[in-house]
């Protein structure tokens, strides 16, 4: 822990709650845990007006909100350029150490530029490496399928900028690893463990035993997820499980895929199985939710973290997700333990779900192991890494 305080700035397009992203929540709660613990912490990005949002952290808009990027939920490279040309923007003066993602990446050579020039240490947070997966995520439009391979290496470019890199995962740190020729730090993203964990005594004891909760877009595989609870549901524990339940599964949260899923849900006749539950207002609601469920279900093809998982396993609800190389949650539920694996494919989903929907006392096992393993990611020990690792830096810089 350092001696004194430092004044940290994090830099992103997003700033929460005008927008919900995983990383501008990240933003937040870490602030709050800084602010908290006496640092002092601007928050600046895109935001439509000036705040304080807890002590000690301050909101410093560069610029208005895009709404064409918070309708969208997909940053085009506009507004990539749009967010570089702010940076020269960016409240410096009396700063002592600059925190931002990678994403989206062209913001990076000229905040490093900017920083090297004022000696301020730029820690660069990676929340995702997708190197040849860029060809399964090209951008739509007619140029689309030949553009893979710039963004491939605007990526593989931006990895050489900052002070030091950091990453949320081990899966991520090993890639940007290899582009930098060093070493680079998992820091995790955290959770505030104790309200969730606390918010579990208050859930739905007769809710969907099974619950989805997150973005709705097309890598998170929710279409997979359907195909696996119609399978279900004509089993005799599926029909018992929805007889006595209501649904088999609820599904929280909204994104670009939410029409397609909901038209998917009405051609299969699924209404009586599956419960749409939408945005929900809280994050509260969320984890109360979620906590009235038996099992998790993230049959994701892409996490850069798994938040969602760690957040179900904090309310004691183990997880079952899907196998992917591009996929992080494994080393937050392993197999056997706080959850279990399955390869991405509807039978073999159903199948293990129907067999641990009958097998209450290895749930109960896997739901103890959960919530330990959950503990260990709580905010204040998440800050204590950040503030280490930005201590360090700034003792280097200042060396």
């Amino acid at each position: 822990m350092t001696q004194r305080p430092l004044r940290w700035l994090f830099f992103y397009d997003c700033i929460y709650p005008e927008s919900v992203g995983g990383v501008e929540h990240r933003n937040y709660e870490l602030a709050r845990e800084l602010g908290r613990l006496g640092h002092e912490v601007v928050l600046s990005g895109w935001a439509n007006g000036p705040g304080a949002p807890h002590p000690n952290v301050r909101v410093v808009p560069v610029a208005r909100a895009s709404r064409r990027y918070v309708a969208r939920g997909r940053r085009s490279g506009i507004e990539a350029l749009t967010l570089a040309s702010q940076v020269r923007r960016i409240p410096l003066d009396g700063i002592d150490i600059v925190e931002t993602a990678n994403i989206p990446y062209l913001h990076l050579p000229l905040l490093a530029r900017r920083c090297r020039k004022r000696r301020i240490p730029l820690l660069v947070t990676w929340h995702e490496h997708w190197g040849r997966y860029w060809r399964v995520h090209r951008p739509p439009g007619r140029f689309g399928p030949g553009m893979w391979r710039f963004y491939a290496l605007c990526e593989h470019w931006s990895a050489r900028f900052g002070t030091q890199a950091a990453a949320v995962s081990r899966l991520t740190a090993d890639r940007v690893s290899k582009v930098r020729g060093e070493t680079v730090d998992v820091i995790p993203n955290g959770i505030p463990f104790e309200r969730i964990h606390a918010l579990a005594a208050e859930s739905d004891a007769n809710a969907p035993p099974l619950v989805y909760a997150g973005r709705l877009i097309p890598e998170k595989r929710i279409d997979l997820l359907l195909d696996a609870t119609a399978r279900l549901a004509a089993t005799e524990t599926g029909r018992r499980l929805a007889t006595e339940r209501g649904a088999l599964l609820r599904i929280i949260g909204g994104g670009p895929a939410e029409d397609d899923l909901r038209a998917k849900i009405e051609r299969g006749n699924l209404s009586g199985v599956v419960h749409f539950a939408g945005r929900l207002p809280e994050n509260e609601d969320v984890w109360r939710a979620v906590a009235g469920a038996a099992l998790a279900v993230q049959p994701s093809a892409r996490e850069g973290f798994g938040l969602f998982p760690l957040e179900a396993m904090a309310a004691g609800v183990p997880v079952v997700h899907c196998r992917s190389p591009n996929s992080a949650v494994s080393e937050l539920v392993r197999d056997g333990r706080e959850g279990w694996a399955v390869e991405p494919d509807a039978g073999e989903l159903a199948g293990l779900l129907e067999r641990l929907l009958g097998a209450p006392s290895e749930v109960a096992a896997a739901s103890r192991a959960a919530v330990e393993r959950a503990a260990g990611y709580d905010w204040r020990q998440v800050a204590d890494k950040v503030i280490d690792t930005g201590t360090e830096l700034v003792r280097r810089e200042r060396a």
